[in-house]
């Protein structure tokens, strides 16, 4: 590394010195190696209850994605479950189905996912994606500072 930092207010004023879309780079970099530490523990605690019998597998359908920006450019990312439910739009057909804001399954095969992490009325929860964020949120921050310090520097570099 090219460039280190002795505190958090250089590097934030290393970043501020930045280009808007370096800088959104860098964060989203970041961010996205945070999550993967997260993404890997929900993986490792949905392995315990997974069928072998089955094809379907919950913790293959374990993903880290982008989220939207947020009208100030906030960066996000997100940890879910690929099938997660998907929201009925309200349109002619669907209002006289009765199915707007109902939900419906996505593109996963992993629907029952929700049934495992909340649990019904029959079936006691098996969270997996909690235990996952509670435990190892703090592993995830520090993969956050040190990968932004190096994301910044490399950034830095390219000016």
């Amino acid at each position: 590394m090219a460039r280190e930092f002795k505190n958090a207010a250089e590097l934030e004023r290393t970043l501020r010195e930045l280009p808007k879309k370096l800088q959104q780079r860098a964060v989203k970099s970041a961010l996205r190696k945070g999550a993967t530490v997260i993404k890997k523990a929900a993986q490792k605690n949905a392995r315990r209850f997974d069928d072998p019998a089955t094809a379907s597998k919950v913790w293959k359908e374990i993903t880290v994605r982008a989220g939207r920006k947020r009208r100030d450019g906030a960066v996000k990312m997100r940890i879910g479950v690929k099938g997660g439910a998907k929201r009925y739009v309200d349109n002619k057909e669907n209002r006289r189905k009765g199915r707007v804001g109902g939900s419906y399954e996505g593109p996963g095969d992993v629907y029952y996912w929700r049934f495992l992490e909340f649990g019904t009325k029959f079936q006691r929860a098996q969270p997996f994606m909690r235990p996952a964020m509670s435990e190892n949120w703090r592993e995830a921050m520090d993969t956050v500072s040190k990968a932004l310090e190096v994301a910044i520097a490399k950034q830095a570099e390219k000016l």
